[in-house]
């Protein structure tokens, strides 16, 4: 905490290094004072310490503050990239690499299956890093649910590959038949999709729950953290993919818990979700450090340096393969500057790390070996690509995001061109995703959200937001705009401070001010004259409605 604090204090050194360069330093120099002087030791990053409590905070945080509609109107893409191209970069980076094994250029054997359990973990783009560099940088947000939603989801596809090859490496490449290859691909998609469901399922009932605690809102954050965390352990319990059910259990659960909870609890839930996500991260990036110096390592140059160089060459050729695939489908295309972005924003971190440590060196002797590459490969896109991505983005010119609300005006536009596309495709016998959307916000609003909110509230609520807002302006700005207004707006301490020396105030027995109004005397002025026709004028457009 005290390295994030001075590390943010010092200008010249934030705005050119991301913070997670500086938590490895960090680590780095920790692992090397342990080591010399002896004077404790570490236990390095284990995958279950990784897995099971380091890795779902920062998870969670994605998927509850995800922005929901960016990220479905652009889900096919990221799925095509999360999905397609993790398995496009695992294969191909397995088999040219153990073609160039067969050459004799890093001087021993590996086996064919012992190189794609290692490309499998290699090629994960990790949401970590991603969001470590990606939250500094500030992209827009179209180009950033993209690059982020791809690392999210492809986390699990990368955690399915690294078991399934790992299960194929303990039988040998002679004992697998085709049964075990469709088996395969049959528990890559039970995984994927099994856990999705776990998180939607866990999702809706942490929505139900928060429907029954109007009386009980201190335990409100309670049921959201403990829930989650229910549904990433429930996925593992069943060997399903933990990442997919927490994230999609953090999108589910949002929009019906945020309508329950008050806004205390509101509040609770976002610092407490971001201070556990940055202690996380905090904590792998230092970790990974330390391990750096304690664990044990065997270097391979010409390894190493394909490792990377491949890594690199199939991420660009996935992106601009996948890319022009996607194109075809999308109204807004992804351009060439857009690209550039995604190919460099393919960082490897903490996920790769620890799947590297899981592998048992007694089935799979080169473990060191892959550790050794696996953490230059880390070392190269945390700080080379991690360090270069800001200055590149604006020498490109890569448009930034910008924090604002929408105006009604956008809003209005946005929602009829909606209701007008879904229309198009209706007649025109097109399931598209605007049909499916809007099909699915009539279920959610008749059998959904009465059964999982508290108070039914079906009617769009933005429209009269807008309308309230709207209306308090007008009212603040004729306040303004009146002839004795702007010296006479005051503040409380200041009405309470002239009350107390209006020589009507009288003292009570005890010798403080009596500012019981009953006994006040109360000549009415001007201003209090103008004031009470204010507000019947606001009494009059704020009637409550009629039942």
């Amino acid at each position: 905490c005290l390295g994030k604090i001075g590390f943010h204090m010092t200008p010249k050194i934030s705005h050119v290094f991301p913070e997670s360069c500086m938590l490895i330093i960090l680590g780095v120099v920790i692992g090397v004072l342990l080591i010399y002087t002896q004077a404790a030791t570490v236990s390095p990053l284990t995958a279950d310490v990784f897995f099971l409590y380091l890795l779902p905070p920062i998870i969670l945080d994605a998927g509850y503050f995800m922005p929901n509609r960016l990220f479905f109107d652009n889900l096919f893409t990221i799925l095509v990239f999360a999905v397609v191209g993790t398995i496009w970069n695992a294969l191909t980076i397995g088999i040219t690499m153990y073609a160039i094994s067969l050459t004799g250029l890093f001087g021993l054997d590996i086996p064919m299956l012992h190189m794609f359990l290692f490309s499998s973990l290699i090629s994960a783009v990790d949401p970590v890093a991603v969001l470590a560099v990606f939250e500094e940088i500030q992209v827009e947000e179209v180009l950033y649910i993209l690059v982020f939603g791809e690392s999210l989801l492809n986390d699990g596809v990368t955690v399915v590959l690294y078991h399934l090859f790992e299960g194929f490496s303990e039988l040998g490449e002679d004992n697998i038949m085709a049964v075990d290859i469709a088996s395969g691909v049959a528990s890559f998609l039970l995984v994927a999709l099994g856990g999705t469901a776990i998180g939607i399922i866990w999702g809706f009932l942490t929505a139900f729950v928060t429907r029954l605690t109007r009386e009980v809102r201190v335990i409100e954050p309670i049921f959201v953290f403990v829930m989650s965390y229910l549904a990433y352990l429930n996925a593992e319990i069943f060997h399903l993919s933990g990442i997919l059910s927490i994230t999609f259990c953090g999108i589910t659960m949002k929009n019906y818990v945020e309508q329950n909870i008050s806004t205390k609890s509101h509040t609770t839930i976002k610092y407490a979700m971001k201070m556990l996500a940055s202690s996380s991260e905090t904590i792998i990036f230092m970790f990974l450090g330390v391990s750096t110096i304690q664990s044990t390592h065997d270097w391979n140059t010409w390894f190493v340096i394909l490792t990377i160089l491949f890594c690199s060459i199939y991420r660009i050729l996935g992106v601009l393969i996948f890319s022009v695939v996607c194109n075809r489908f999308r109204v807004k295309k992804i351009g060439f500057v857009d690209k550039f972005v995604m190919c460099y924003g393919g960082l490897r971190g903490a996920v790769a790390f620890a799947l590297v440590i899981t592998i048992n060196p007694a089935h799979i002797p080169l473990q060191p070996m892959f550790l050794t590459a696996t953490i230059a490969m880390v070392y190269f896109t945390v700080f080379v690509q991690g360090i270069t991505i800001k200055p590149l983005v604006q020498l490109l010119g890569v448009k930034k995001s910008e924090k604002r609300q929408l105006t009604m005006n956008e809003r209005l536009h946005e929602r009829v061109m909606d209701y007008i596309m879904s229309g198009f495709e209706d007649v025109l016998g097109k399931q598209g995703h605007l049909l499916l959307r809007n099909k699915f916000k009539r279920f959610n609003n008749k059998y959904l959200t009465p059964f999982l909110v508290r108070d039914k509230n079906v009617i769009e609520p933005k429209l009269l937001e807008t309308y309230s807002n709207i209306k308090m302006h007008e009212a603040l700005e004729q306040m303004h705009n009146s002839y004795n207004s702007p010296q006479n707006i005051e503040s409380f301490s200041n009405l309470l401070r002239n009350a107390a020396t209006h020589p009507h105030v009288q003292m009570n027995n005890q010798g403080e001010w009596n500012l019981d109004v009953a006994e006040l005397e109360y000549n009415p002025t001007v201003r209090d004259i103008n004031d009470a026709k204010f507000h019947h004028l606001l009494s009059n457009d704020y009637k409550p409605l009629k039942k």
